[in-house]
């Protein structure tokens, strides 16, 4: 069997009875690879899944016998987060980020709802459409490495993305994970939409997971960060899993936030 392997394509498509030009994003795969097992579980999920906040799944596409294999999802104008992110949008004042991180909490409350566990949350695997500025969306997506809880708990293991990985995904002693390594994970990319800056960036792999599991490295927090977004955060990347919120407390306090910053400057 030779070694696995995955291609990510996106194909310029129209949308019918349309003249807009979008990318349908299509996971290929090719040959008798290991992956596959992978390709068919994210399908499997995203089946099931029906939310306004949940990348929409529309089916897969084979071209035919030894050919390739596809998903095709919803399309989102605007690409990634990571990307808006990293293009430092002047258009994301507070109530915006505000906005776009509920819309993440939103989804997460529901796929937690349906236990399912993502495991690799983080700004790449977050697709935005922001053709109306003054109402940002934000859907999840990317369920490669999402596994459906059998009690209350899942094996762990290295899964994700190393500065977005809870501690406990870290520590090979550890081999059962929770829900929370999703919310510590949030808690990070709400650094990220605060900031607008990779975390750890420049630092050494081991250095961050020495202090990650020694709960000496987390992110710097900007001074001018209000106070209930940076009391938030610090809660969703605590090193305890217990002293993490659900989604659901996380829903409910961002909705708080955006309340209160109706009439505030979009700074």
């Amino acid at each position: 069997m030779e070694t696995q392997q995955l291609i990510v394509e996106y194909h310029k498509i129209s949308r019918p009875g349309s003249s807009e030009l979008g990318f349908a994003h299509h996971k290929t795969i090719t040959n008798f690879i290991m992956q596959i097992e992978e390709f068919w579980r994210e399908a499997a999920i995203l089946s099931k899944l029906h939310h306004p906040n949940v990348l929409a799944f529309y089916g897969i596409v084979n071209n035919g016998p030894g050919g390739t294999l596809a998903t095709v999802t919803e399309f989102m104008a605007t690409g990634s987060l990571k990307k808006v992110l990293l293009r430092k949008e002047k258009f994301l004042d507070r109530r915006r980020r505000i906005t776009l991180a509920m819309d993440v909490a939103i989804g997460m409350e529901y796929l937690h709802s349906k236990d399912i566990i993502h495991f690799d949350l983080k700004c790449d695997n977050l697709l935005v459409n922001l053709n109306d500025p003054s109402r940002p969306i934000c859907k999840i997506a990317d369920f490669g490495l999402s596994k459906v809880k059998q009690t209350t708990m899942v094996s762990g293991g290295m899964r994700g993305t190393l500065p977005l990985m809870a501690p406990e995904m870290l520590e090979m002693s550890s081999n059962m994970v929770s829900t929370k390594v999703d919310v510590y994970s949030f808690g990070i990319i709400m650094w990220e939409i605060l900031t607008g800056q990779e975390p750890y960036a420049g630092m050494h792999h081991g250095g961050v997971i020495g202090g990650i599991l020694s709960n000496t490295l987390r992110p710097t927090v900007p001074a001018s960060c209000d106070p209930q977004w940076r009391e938030l955060m610090e809660q969703c990347w605590s090193n305890e899993p217990e002293k993490r919120p659900t989604f659901t407390e996380v829903v409910g306090r961002l909705r708080l936030m955006l309340e209160a910053n109706q009439n505030r400057p979009l700074v």
